[in-house]
């Protein structure tokens, strides 16, 4: 396993063209690759982005574990007061992020008798760890996903025409502007 102190670097082979990341120097086509200085322009993800984007951690989902971590255990309805959302969102949220490995839940015995679930979060350690567990295998999925891309696809992409790309982005319109903004774009 990597550790953490050591810096990945993107790497291409002068065969083929092809790029990997790595920790050291890596080969391809029987051949060293070298290490790429200059990078692609991209927004720096913060955190939302990266949460949604990768994890589709929505916002809601942030707020409560951000309350989570301010509290050693939680009940539903302790955390649903603190982030003002109904019962059955927060419960919703709640089960998503323990699926996702990041809070932990425990069943409790009530001293009046019944049970009630309560919820904690996992060590920065783990979660960190579940992060770039999820992050890597995301990558990997993301690199098929771009070695699939055929050359029609990416000449509809770099064309801008693609035809699902401009329905979805009518229907955004219709549902994020009004009458007036629409006409203005």
């Amino acid at each position: 396993m990597v550790s953490s102190d050591v810096e990945l670097a993107v790497y291409r082979c002068e065969s083929c063209g092809d790029y990997q990341l790595g920790s050291a120097a890596m080969t391809c086509c029987d051949e060293s690759m070298t290490e790429v200085d200059d990078t692609v322009p991209i927004e720096t993800p913060d955190e939302k982005r990266l949460m949604r984007t990768v994890f589709g951690i929505s916002e809601t989902e942030l707020e409560i574990c951000r309350c989570l971590m301010a509290e050693p255990e939680i009940t539903v309805n302790e955390l649903a007061s603190m982030v003002d959302r109904d019962r059955s969102v927060v419960t919703r949220h709640l089960t998503d992020l323990v699926e996702f490995g990041i809070v932990e839940k425990q069943s409790r015995v009530l001293s009046d008798g019944g049970r009630v679930n309560v919820y904690s979060h996992r060590s920065v350690d783990a979660v960190r760890r579940q992060f770039k567990l999820g992050l890597y295998t995301w990558m990997i999925e993301a690199v098929d996903v771009i070695d699939d891309l055929s050359e029609e696809k990416v000449s509809l992409l770099v064309q801008g025409d693609d035809p699902e790309t401009e329905r979805s982005q009518i229907i955004v319109d219709r549902d994020d502007t009004d009458d007036s903004e629409r006409d203005q774009v």
